[in-house]
């Protein structure tokens, strides 16, 4: 997942232009009602306006968060919380199938208007900063509809479900599976603490217990091939949390930790050699696929 700190990178989007927003935010606040009124009698002309927004109490509603979120634009603070709200926008809209132009439509008229206030109202500046004050708006608002946007988009395909049950199930997937992803994490945590418990007990059985100094010396290492390759699941699995997709390379890797750690064990046992040969024929198969799977990321 993205976070507002990257996207105002990418966007240029710096601490002037917050405090131009900031400067903006008195005139703006007492052309609140004023806003709201003009975004209405835009939308109003909308084919199926009613159909978004059927009744008073929902228009009430919908005014009152408007009012929220104009507000917000200028208040200069743009947290990774400011992100969410704007996510939370974005699902609204996706939720009731509010077509994406109206919101692109929308936003432009939004754009325009903040425009007008500010040629109508700051006249006794310097163009130089009128032109810088017009320069941040449109940085916020494209930043605000970039991310209202991306809620119907998913990896650039739409996605349109047939019902609303469909809607439902899709959602509660998305959720779960979310859930089941941090119970991973927090496995993959707990098994890599278990796996640092026994390489200090290795450690302590051949320092006090007068343990075999090969064989230990051989599952220290094995212990420690299985916290690399954890270590490197659980990267993995952040990045899929934040919005990477998940390498299966990762699992592989755990694997032929695994076996090799397997084959360090047979090793020290002289009748053991089948098993081993069994054994260093599927960490030749599994580093043949990892090799094809990370050769040609794209593919």
């Amino acid at each position: 997942m993205e976070t507002l700190e990257r996207i105002k990178l990418i966007y240029s989007f710096t601490d002037e232009d917050a405090s131009n927003l900031r400067y903006l935010s008195v005139i703006m606040k007492s052309n609140a009602n004023d806003f709201i009124s003009g975004v209405y009698s835009f939308i109003s002309n909308f084919q199926d306006f009613s159909k978004f927004l059927p009744d008073d109490e929902i228009k009430n509603r919908h005014q009152e968060k408007l009012k929220l979120w104009f507000a917000g634009l200028f208040s200069g603070t743009y947290s990774n919380e400011y992100l969410r709200r704007l996510k939370r926008i974005g699902e609204v809209h996706a939720d009731i199938k509010l077509p994406s132009h109206y919101v692109s439509a929308t936003m432009n008229y939004i754009r325009n208007y903040i425009h007008d206030i500010i040629l109508k109202n700051f006249q006794n500046l310097d163009k130089n900063k009128i032109d810088e004050l017009i320069v941040s708006v449109n940085k916020i608002l494209d930043i605000n509809l970039d991310i209202i946007i991306s809620s119907y988009i998913d990896e650039g395909k739409f996605y349109i479900a047939a019902t609303k049950f469909e809607t439902k199930i899709v959602k509660f997937s998305s959720k779960f599976s979310y859930i089941l992803d941090l119970a991973l994490i927090i496995s993959l945590i707990i098994a890599t603490i278990m796996v640092f418990l026994l390489f200090a007990f290795e450690i302590y059985d051949l320092a006090f217990a007068g343990g075999n100094f090969e064989t230990t010396v051989v599952d220290i290492l094995g212990a420690m091939l299985i916290i690399w390759a954890i270590r490197e699941l659980l990267e993995e699995e952040v990045k899929k949390l934040q919005g990477h997709k998940f390498a299966l390379s990762a699992f592989i890797g755990l694997a032929m930790a695994a076996l090799l750690r397997k084959i360090l064990i047979f090793t020290l046992a002289p009748r053991k050699s089948t098993e081993v040969a069994i054994l260093g024929f599927l960490v030749l198969v599994l580093g043949i696929v990892y090799w094809l799977m990370n050769k040609s990321p794209k593919s």
